[in-house]
């Protein structure tokens, strides 16, 4: 493999994502989904500030050198890691967990409706092309990140730590392995099998630089079209048709022009049996 040194041109790195014209889909927060509309910008988040606070492994990694001659003393493996932000998307077409996961919906037993607005989410569906294509102008715009896009493996929570250990030690690479875009990206790709159900994928902004005395900012915004980038949008199933009718009317006020879908998995279906034979009556 070529690793390409994380202080090298800006490039742009896909794994473990041979379809790029596959869908993927995001469940923004409402509120979100409108301001990246207005303000075509979409916010990137540090992992460190996500809610599994193992999302990074290797930045909770110690080197321990005592056993070599010779001794070294520990060693944060955090020193080696250029810091990232991410956003997840998921190859999942849908599904009750995660829909509850990231929209939660409390309807008001009087008016009907959605109590918790600002905790109802939007579900868009994009392509990977679409998402690298958009990464182009994330350059243009600064070039100061390398941008990946990639598939997570999921695995037992003792082989991601086998993998960290390995790859420190083997020859040629070391911890210097997390210095490339490719080391640093397949350690924010490896996630516990309790999370294999999201079906992720992570796109991700790796810093060429950062000053050391400088802290990390929790969010980077980068520029988007979000009638280029989104391929349609579909709102939370529960909500019944006169408030699916405000939210549509708001998110096309606010710019976007692309496909809203029905969502019809909380939809009451009847259906007429035909019979062939008789039976007795109740």
């Amino acid at each position: 493999m070529d690793l390409m040194q994380i202080s090298a041109d800006p490039c742009r790195h896909v794994a473990r994502l041979p379809d790029l014209d596959a869908a993927v889909r995001r469940i923004f927060p409402l509120g979100r989904f409108l301001d990246i509309l207005r303000s075509k910008d979409m916010g990137l988040v540090a992992p460190h500030f996500w809610e599994d606070p193992r999302e990074d492994p290797a930045a909770l990694c110690m080197l321990e050198g005592s056993k070599l001659s010779p001794p070294k003393g520990q060693q944060p493996l955090s020193a080696y890691l250029a810091p990232v932000w991410a956003q997840c998307w998921s190859l999942n077409p849908g599904s009750d967990t995660l829909l509850r996961a990231y929209s939660r919906v409390r309807i008001d037993p009087q008016s009907r409706r959605n109590s918790d607005r600002d905790a109802e989410g939007v579900t868009v569906t994009t392509t990977v092309r679409h998402l690298l294509a958009a990464a182009e102008g994330w350059h243009a715009d600064g070039a100061d990140s390398h941008f990946v896009i990639g598939c997570v493996d999921y695995v037992e929570d003792n082989e991601i730590g086998q993998r960290i250990v390995n790859a420190c030690n083997t020859d040629g690479y070391g911890p210097a392995f997390f210095r490339t875009v490719q080391g640093r990206a397949e350690s924010l790709l490896w996630k516990r099998n309790y999370f294999a159900h999201e079906q992720e994928v992570r796109l991700m902004l790796i810093a060429r630089s950062w000053p050391k005395d400088q802290a990390v900012p929790q969010v980077r915004n980068v520029r988007v079209e979000p009638n280029t980038l989104f391929h349609s949008i579909s709102f939370d199933p529960r909500l019944i048709s006169f408030e699916t009718k405000e939210r549509e009317a708001e998110i096309r006020d606010a710019g976007y022009t692309g496909e809203i879908r029905p969502d019809h998995s909380y939809q009451k279906i009847l259906n007429l049996l035909e019979m062939r034979r008789d039976w007795p009556d109740p």
